[in-house]
């Protein structure tokens, strides 16, 4: 099957119009391409739309343009050129990685609108759309009588005292007020997320805490002694109260301890990924693996706990830290990752048909997406996805 030459060439004006190099004759082009058919106008208007391009457009299904314009016939020798599309002002560079490929992506898309294409969009089912949707704040607090509030459902206001400390809820944020020194053994809570649940808490120090989904925090109410030690499973990110004479420490699920005085970082820790890697955005920190010569982390650093800890550098610590601003953050990431994440988020139970494969993904993607809008963009690119219920199965063949 022979791509269109006008299809290449309509790609090419889009490219352009995006880059601010289309000549005055060129953007009569496009025009009157656009008049000719009601979808290429919606095509375009999506393109153009700041939000539209960050959450779909700027996902694409491998890291080479090859194999995307692969997808379009195996009559096509030559790969596609690697099309750099400047980003437009106000975008983050988190949606550079997949500016090479989006060339390739946008002229499938032209092609699937043409008429007598066999290429048609491959799309979720309406139930998907309608019957999954994103998480939010939601939570259990287990007190330290062991007493369960459900804070998603628990009214603004004094929820109990610990003691001297008030525990508070505001607007999906939980405070704890009051920190007069303790003595003798500390008492303690836990918060946890369920998938499909985060939430922010406020710990009598000052220092916020923001949970990811399927995730856990216990805590003393009060911080004792010469040392402030919370716990956690799952991921979280932390801002710490600077206290010198009261170091902060996170035990990280059985496996390790991150040591602060006061800063900015996030840990992953869950259970079904390959190492639990704790990136530092501001400050210090020291990480302790079982059995691992410690390691000091600075600024924009990550370390790796597996068997051992290693160091990477230069990490971006926006995509690091997306899920706690509202996005979802690919760099290359590979679809078993994405997928785990998408199972945490929207509590769905995630099976592939065969080997998830080496494909990987670049872009970003809103969380109050319902889960149907982030898998379509997936599909662009050739996975397959069936729904039962809370099961999705995926077929990356």
């Amino acid at each position: 099957m022979q791509v269109p030459e006008q299809a290449i060439r309509n790609a090419d004006l889009i490219v352009k119009y995006l880059r601010q190099t289309i000549t005055p004759d060129e953007q009569q082009e496009l025009d009157q391409w656009l008049a000719t058919k009601p979808e290429y106008a919606a095509l375009f208007s999506d393109i153009t739309n700041e939000q539209i391009l960050k959450q779909e457009l700027t996902i694409a299904g491998s890291v080479s343009a090859e194999e995307a314009w692969k997808r379009l016939s195996e009559k096509i020798a030559t790969p596609a050129p690697a099309v750099v599309v400047p980003i437009k002002k106000g975008i983050r560079k988190w949606w550079m990685a997949a500016a090479a490929v989006f060339a390739a992506v946008l002229l499938i898309t032209i092609y699937q609108l043409l008429p007598g294409s066999s290429g048609g969009k491959q799309k979720v089912s309406e139930d998907l759309a309608s019957n999954i949707q994103p998480g939010g704040d939601r939570a259990l607090l287990r007190l330290a009588d062991g007493s369960v509030i459900v804070l998603d459902s628990a009214a603004n206001g004094n929820l109990a005292d610990q003691g001297a400390v008030k525990v508070i809820k505001l607007d999906g944020k939980l405070t704890y007020l009051g920190n007069e020194p303790g003595t003798g053994e500390p008492t303690y809570n836990t918060i946890t997320t369920p998938r499909g649940g985060q939430y922010q808490l406020v710990l009598s120090d000052g220092s916020v805490v923001w949970l990811n989904a399927a995730s856990s925090l216990r805590f003393p109410v009060v911080f004792t002694g010469n040392e402030r030690r919370v716990e956690i499973t799952g991921e979280a990110y932390f801002e710490v109260a600077k206290n010198a004479k009261q170091p902060f420490k996170v035990a990280v699920a059985g496996r390790g301890e991150v040591e602060v005085l006061g800063t900015h970082f996030n840990i992953n820790a869950y259970a079904d990924e390959a190492t639990i890697n704790t990136t530092l955005l501001e400050g210090s920190v020291k990480v302790t693996a079982k059995g691992a010569t410690p390691v000091q982390l600075k600024p924009g650093q990550q370390a790796q706990m597996g068997s051992s800890v290693s160091v990477i550098n230069n990490v971006d610590t926006e995509e690091v830290i997306a899920w706690k601003t509202g996005w979802f953050s690919f760099d290359r990431t590979d679809i078993a990752t994405i997928m785990r994440q998408v199972s945490r988020w929207y509590n769905v139970d995630v099976v592939f048909d065969g080997q998830p494969g080496k494909r990987t993904f670049s872009g970003v993607v809103s969380r109050s997406n319902s889960m149907a809008e982030v898998l379509k963009i997936m599909e662009k690119a050739g996975v397959r996805f069936h729904i039962e219920g809370k099961k999705v199965t995926v077929s990356s063949n």
